[in-house]
């Protein structure tokens, strides 16, 4: 990593202002390629209904432990942060849930996962690149429309290894070649944005929250 540049740090040591150049997003680190494009091709967004809800209640989880992480541990919340580089064409915007020494970011999620998902793992990657921190946590924690009733229940005499019921905390290594893919995966669909050709879509469950299902299943209107 080099130093900072004005706004953000470079991703190389390559002069870059940011000017110009393609924005992408660090929650979209290794997800579907399609979504991605016509997120930047400006198509509106259709959430299904049942999204909105859970996105509710994640951003009243994200306030809730947020503060005590904020208050308790003197944590800084929603710290935004850009990479770029004129070399490749692109810069990686990013807000950190929680950053002191390593950043932490928060999942709120119907189901807890056994392992980190790649993607998660990803954009975590990309915040301890802007931090040079060579570790970061990722905290699962079950969406509920009362947050404050599952965050009583967490542990966090051990912190940052935080433990509870509905709640696992994974600690995550820096890695550098993570962040090559997910470079490279930035790059590919920017290489398909300047083709004006949507690239091939991953095709998962994830489709059925995604607010571009539309134009890949108009079959569906």
């Amino acid at each position: 990593m080099t130093r900072p540049v004005p706004g953000g740090r470079a991703m190389h040591d390559n002069g870059s202002d940011g000017d110009g150049l393609l924005e992408f997003y660090a929650s979209e680190a290794l997800t579907c390629p399609r979504r991605i494009y016509f997120r930047l091709k400006g198509y509106p967004e259709r959430w299904p209904e049942f999204v909105k809800v859970r996105l509710n209640q994640g951003i009243n989880t994200h306030s809730v432990l947020g503060e005590i992480l904020k208050k308790r541990f003197g944590f800084e919340l929603e710290k935004h942060l850009v990479l770029r580089s004129s070399r490749l064409g692109f810069e990686i915007h990013g807000r950190i849930d929680a950053i002191g020494d390593f950043p932490i970011e928060i999942k709120g999620k119907t189901s807890l996962p056994r392992m980190p998902y790649d993607y998660h793992m990803a954009q975590l990657n990309i915040y301890m690149r802007w931090a040079e921190a060579e570790y970061g946590y990722l905290y699962y924690i079950k969406l509920h429309e009362e947050p404050t009733k599952i965050i009583s229940k967490i542990d966090f005499s051990q912190f940052p290894i935080v433990k509870g019921p509905n709640f696992r905390a994974f600690e995550v290594p820096y890695d550098k070649h993570l962040f090559k893919e997910t470079l490279r995966h930035f790059y590919s669909v920017k290489k398909a944005y300047e083709r004006e050709k949507p690239p091939r879509g991953q095709y998962s469950y994830l489709c059925k929250f995604c607010p571009y299902r539309y134009l890949c299943y108009p079959g569906e209107e």
